[in-house]
């Protein structure tokens, strides 16, 4: 019952600092068993006396000094020998994993006893902008003498307020029983003053002066520590008992709040997700006295965390909305969140635009200056019409899928392009990037080369097989592979640019499990297609709305010579290409109407 009673008393606490929203925004309720939480806690290890000619040896990731069991942290100082120093303990720092500016900062503790201890609950800055100690500021939550049995001390302390020159601010207040019993300790802060408490019983003020860093240097993030110190300067002024060890503080939880606005206050998680993935996190803010309902879409399940403000849910197929209902004085309603599935591609090859059916939806052009790029439709195609001026700006497209894409499998990118490249700066490059927006912008790259000119399209193939390397926007990621967003085109850029204009055209982009060809050949002309193309074991010919009555087929290889001919009356017509050798092909063809036709084929 200990916990649920504190709860009750700590959240009705009211303050300046509170005016907003109370949200709880770390906390540890030590619910586990072993060593601290690795992802919560770090470690300040050493013995070098720490300033104050302390006997200890701070260890780390050592559970005789540091642990959780029965629902507790134990701390414990303990009398033996290790790493020069006759005493070992634990300084637990939050550093780099729970760092705040302002909120409120609580510990529900047990001291230990006797003379030569000095646990403490205090704060120290994560970045020391000001300086070293005193100029960046220290906030001392708890300080505990054992040699003073029943008094608990709250300090701060800056470089024109500290112990070293006798300006030190402080407070105490008598706690009978700290030894003996649990005792809420803790700090509201914010950015004009400090109130230190003991069981929400303000004892301790410290006011903003609004001079300059050296009376208030609170305005940058710090972080909590806990620690048990051996003798020192304050601690072991009285000696140190060499009887009393082990000594041990228990802590029961460790909670910081922090005051947020109402815009602040929304649902983070995945905005993508594999279909059926499971173990998928969201999370709104932790929001005091507060209550959760939970909703997702129907073939999503919830594994746990109903009714708090985090759930887990195992996803289904389909893309969907993630609500809840808070109930809250100020912060009641109903939030939401939109989440997308990612496509599963199947078969060989996978098409990731359809410009006749949603024309240049998805696409953007670089609109502002000095380059322009301008993107349109035309006969179902997308015409690219750029004017550089500034290369060396690397001047892009760029496409965003309408559902991410799974190309874990289809690792190759197919790109189809026309261009005459009259202006002879036709450089083009396809990055990749996924849900977190990381670019495959490590070497090797996907650049289109060389450029063919001369108005006819070519597909340009690029296998991202195991070069999936992200240096933008953090350096030495890795692309999400499973979760691919969109593609970046950069144009007549950076040191292959020049100042230019000109067009291109694409007419598809697809993914494949192999590269489809070196060089993208028509797959119809006038009234005759052709397709599989590229092909493998057989091609079909047909007649598009002609009247066929019987036809010669001939095919050539590139360079003139005859491959193959036949005659046929049906339409369509397979025809077996497995005695051909892989290569470019061109097939013509002569029907009895008098109407031909030419088609270039690719043989894999």
């Amino acid at each position: 019952m200990k916990k649920l009673l504190l709860i009750i008393c700590a959240l009705t606490i009211t303050s300046s600092i509170f005016s907003q929203i109370q949200v709880m925004v770390w906390n540890d309720e030590f619910s586990y068993s072993g060593l601290p939480d690795a992802t919560k806690w770090g470690y300040d290890v050493g013995g070098s006396g720490w300033g104050n000619n302390e006997l200890q040896y701070y260890t780390e990731n050592r559970l005789e000094n540091a642990r959780v069991e029965n629902g507790n942290l134990v701390v414990e100082a303990r009398k033996e020998n290790y790493g020069g120093m006759e005493y070992t303990s634990a300084r637990l720092v939050t550093r780099q994993k729970g760092d705040w500016l302002y909120g409120r900062m609580e510990a529900y503790a047990k001291l230990p006893s006797g003379r030569g201890t000095w646990p403490a609950i205090w704060m120290l800055p994560t970045n020391w902008a000001y300086g070293s100690w005193p100029k960046s500021g220290e906030i001392d939550i708890m300080e505990y003498v054992g040699y003073d049995p029943g008094v608990v001390h709250g300090s701060i302390h800056t470089e024109a307020y500290n112990h070293v020159i006798g300006t030190q601010v402080t407070s105490t207040i008598n706690v009978p029983t700290a030894e003996t019993a649990y005792h809420l300790y803790a700090v509201e802060w914010g950015p004009e003053k400090i109130d230190i408490y003991v069981d929400n019983t303000k004892y301790f003020t410290f006011a903003n002066e609004h001079t300059d860093y050296t009376t208030w240097p609170f305005d940058k993030a710090f972080h909590l520590l806990l620690n048990i110190a051996v003798g020192g300067n304050w601690g072991g002024a009285q000696g140190v008992d060499p009887n009393i060890w082990p000594q041990k503080m228990l802590v029961d939880y460790v909670r910081v709040y922090q005051s947020l606005s109402a815009e602040q206050i929304f649902i983070t998680g995945p905005g993508y997700v594999a279909p059926n993935q499971t173990g998928v996190s969201f999370t709104i803010p932790n929001i005091v006295n507060a209550s959760y309902i939970w909703t997702i879409p129907n073939d999503a399940t919830i594994v746990s965390g109903q009714g708090t403000n985090s759930i887990v849910v195992n996803w289904g197929e389909q893309a969907g909305e993630v609500s809840v209902q808070i109930t809250h004085p100020q912060a009641g309603g109903t939030y939401t969140y939109n989440v997308k599935t990612s496509t599963t591609p199947s078969g060989d090859r996978y098409s990731l635009v359809n410009f006749k059916h949603d024309g240049i939806e998805g696409w953007s052009g670089m609109l502002t200056g000095p380059n322009t790029i301008n993107l349109n439709l035309q006969d179902s195609l997308l015409r690219v019409d750029y004017n550089i001026t500034d290369p060396s700006a690397f001047p892009y497209f760029a496409y965003t899928l309408p559902n991410p894409v799974d190309m874990s499998s289809f690792t190759v990118l197919n790109i189809w392009m026309k261009t005459w490249n009259f202006s002879n700066s036709v450089v083009l490059r396809a990055d990749l990037f996924d849900t977190d927006n990381r670019l495959t912008d490590v070497s090797p790259v996907f650049k289109f080369s060389p450029v063919e000119p001369g108005g006819q399209f070519h597909v340009y193939s690029f296998d991202f097989k195991n070069k999936w390397g992200s240096n933008s926007p953090e350096y030495g990621q890795v692309v999400n592979q499973h979760q691919v967003k969109g593609m970046r085109f950069y144009v007549d850029y950076g040191i292959y640019g020049k100042v230019a204009a000109d067009s291109l055209w694409l007419s598809d982009i697809a993914i494949s499990t192999h590269p489809l060809s070196a060089s993208y050949i028509q797959q119809k002309s006038q009234f005759l297609s052709v397709y599989p193309n590229p092909c493998n074991d057989y091609i079909c010919l047909y007649f598009d709305s002609q009247v066929v009555t019987t036809y010669q087929v001939s095919i050539y290889t590139i360079e003139g010579s005859l491959a193959g001919y036949f005659e046929s009356s049906q339409n369509p017509c397979f025809i077996s290409t497995k005695q051909l050798p892989s290569g470019v092909y061109v097939v013509t063809t002569l029907n009895s109407e008098g109407f031909s036709a030419r088609v270039k084929l690719v043989k894999l």
